[in-house]
């Protein structure tokens, strides 16, 4: 760590953005979504990225809501 900069930002944002992409697909329960939102909270709190925090933060929620009907749509169809 130099100078005190905190490292765990890369991380973050990978799981953060792998997590709004499985959400998108209904890969990962949208009970789940909340993953992105508090990382997005973390990124704008604590590393000061306040763009990416609120994209997280906003995808995530859209993510969740796209994957919940497209699973709405699919297991409908199949019926």
């Amino acid at each position: 760590m130099e100078g005190g900069k905190k490292s765990g930002r890369g991380i973050l944002l990978t799981i953060g953005w792998l997590s709004v992409f499985l959400l998108t697909f209904n890969l990962m329960p949208p009970m789940l979504l909340f993953i992105p939102i508090c990382i997005g909270v973390v990124i704008r709190r604590d590393y000061q990225g306040d763009k990416q925090g609120t994209a997280m933060i906003i995808f995530g929620i859209l993510s969740g809501i796209v994957g919940w009907l497209l699973g709405m749509l699919v297991s409908n169809s199949l019926m």
